[in-house]
């Protein structure tokens, strides 16, 4: 059965279920070892666990929003071919996996957070 939907839809089995779980390893907030419920999202449980998990989503994308900032901004920056090389292979690779989970994605926050300090320092660049 899994066979004949992959032949019905190859771009559906190869291109876009890997891009959803990267897009879900790195937009997931960190809830493993928090007393809440893993479903984090329905908000049945406390409302005090619940506004924290949301909370580190939105860290999370504040990360990600910083570094992302900070690459763009980071043109003349030597040996940043390696660190992003590292996190391209490393989220295709794991994009490649059936079930993967989303603290494999916490080696590459290092490289989010050079980044975001990239971007930190070309705005106090042009403050000055």
């Amino acid at each position: 059965m899994a066979g004949q939907r992959i032949r019905h839809a190859p771009l559906r089995y190869y291109v876009w279920l890997p891009f959803v779980r990267i897009v879900d390893m790195w937009l997931r907030p960190r809830t493993e070892t928090l007393p809440s419920d893993t479903r984090w999202w329905e908000f049945n449980d406390d409302p005090k666990w619940s506004a924290l998990a949301v909370a580190l989503g939105i860290i999370g994308l504040v990360y990600l929003g910083m570094g992302s900032a900070g690459l763009v901004k980071s043109r003349n920056i030597t040996f940043l071919g390696l660190p992003l090389a590292f996190l391209v292979v490393r989220s295709i690779f794991l994009g490649t996996l059936e079930n993967p989970e989303p603290r494999y994605t916490l080696e590459c926050y290092p490289v989010m957070i050079i980044l975001a300090a990239v971007f930190l320092g070309k705005l106090t660049r042009q403050r000055d």
